[in-house]
Order: structure tokens, then sequence, then C-alpha cells
């Protein structure tokens, strides 16, 4: 029996074409909670650009946030927390300064990021987001970074990353730099831990290449129908893409709504 939902963001819950969240997927999730499953966010974003798109209106259980490394409770508070090593803060530091190709700070409070260039541009209007502020570094833990890379300039870029990191991929043109243990799967596991379920009773939703581990660990991993092909490959069901219902008709499938 499904006890929880973790959803992705982009190209999952919002669509960028619309700008917006459908109403029966809105209401789905409504009903999702009337019948005791807990549903929960699973983003690689940042809780101060959640607060710009239209999610905010929808009251989840839980969050996960920047892939996993901050967790936050049903009312938007920091309950779990993975930030890097001193170690790995100061290699992320010298390639923020060295300005090799743009990378943006994730702190629990802000982002700020080294230049722009087209890539970043192209990134953030993939996922109707301003660019960061290009600012400097304060000295204030880091849960993440953000690399704006193209896939052709990821094997280059891989080189300069610090050992104990690993690429997660949310477009073309953007790539998150986490922990090589972290990832959605370690948001899963807190609320997992912390409201008793097992894994043989979750459900996941995704789209992009940061989503393939939690699509495995879930019980029944959905990829959206816009899904990129490695991830549709590695999900237990295929459904429509967002903007033709896709999480909908995927509940609908699983006898959840």
């Amino acid at each position: 029996m499904i006890k929880a939902i973790f959803f992705d963001v982009d190209g999952t819950l919002l669509s960028h074409t619309t700008k917006s969240i459908s109403q029966d997927t809105v209401q789905a999730l409504r009903t999702l909670q009337d019948q005791g499953i807990r549903i929960f966010m699973a983003t690689g974003r940042h809780s101060a650009e959640l607060d710009r798109l239209p999610v905010h209106d929808i009251r989840f259980d839980g969050y996960i946030t920047l892939n996993g490394q901050l967790c936050l409770d049903n009312r938007g508070n920091v309950i779990y927390g993975a930030p890097f090593n001193e170690s790995i803060r100061e290699k992320l530091l010298s390639a923020f300064c060295e300005r090799r190709y743009p990378l943006a700070l994730v702190e629990a409070d802000r982002i700020y990021i080294n230049y722009v260039n087209d890539t970043v541009r192209k990134a953030q209007q993939s996922i109707s987001t301003p660019v960061p502020e290009i600012s400097t570094y304060k000295g204030g833990q880091i849960y993440q970074a953000t690399a704006f890379l193209t896939r052709q300039e990821e094997t280059e870029a891989e080189k300069f990353i610090p050992s104990g990191c690993r690429f997660a991929r949310w477009c073309d043109n953007g790539v998150d730099i986490i922990s090589e243990q972290g990832g959605k799967v370690d948001g899963i596991k807190y609320f997992c831990d912390l409201y008793g379920i097992d894994s043989n009773e979750i459900m996941a939703f995704g789209d992009a290449e940061n989503d393939i581990d939690m699509l495995k660990t879930a019980e029944i991993g959905v990829a959206m129908g816009n899904a990129v092909e490695c991830v549709r490959k590695c999900a237990d069901y295929v459904t429509s893409d967002v903007d033709n219902g896709g999480i909908v008709k995927a509940l609908r499938y699983f006898h959840l709504v």
C-alpha cells in the first residue's frame, strides 16, 4: 500500500509552458492527503526559488530541497541539513573565484553566482526563474553548488569538481554539484524514517536525470512523458507529459485517486 508520494517540481508538477500547476493536479494532491497519503516535494531548487512559483499554494507534508541536502517541514522550517565539509567548501570557493565556468553557491538562505553568460540565462529561462545574484562569498555553509554547463562542457569540467562530489543534471544547461552519497534519496530516507514508512510504500514522480535515483528507490517510480530517455528507461511506469495530465493519469492508473 502506498503511504507517501514524492514529486519533483520542474517538468513534473510545474509546466513551464503554462507557468502553472494544473487544477486537476492540485485537486488530486488534496485527494491523496484526504485519503491519508502523505505528499512530499523533492526538488533540486532552493526554498527562495519555490516562493516565486505557484507550488507555494500547495501545503506539502514536507519538502526535500537542494537535492536532499536540506529538508523542511510542512511549515517550511529546516529540520535536516547536510552542508559540504570544509575541504569541499574551500575547493568550490576556489572554482568560484577562478571563474572557469559560471558557478552558483547555495547557502540555506541565499544563492549567488560568480558571473552570468548565455548558458546561465538559458538554464534559468527553462525553469522560469531569474538568474542568481552576482556577489562575493561571505563564508556561510554551502549545501549545494550549481554549474552552468552544456552536456559537451560537462566532461571537461568534471576534473575541476571536488573529490567526493558528483554532478546531478537538471537541464541541458545546468548541473547541480552534490555529495557523492547525496541526492533526493537522502531526503526520502529522512522522511521515511521520520514517519515510519518503508521503501515499498512509496511512489515517486520525476522527469530529469537528478530524479533517477529517486525513481529507482521508490516501489513505483513514474517518469513523466516529457522525461529524458534515460529517466524513462529506469522508471516502472511512464505516464503522459506534464501538459497532458501526466500526474493525474498515473495516479488513476494505480487506483490512488
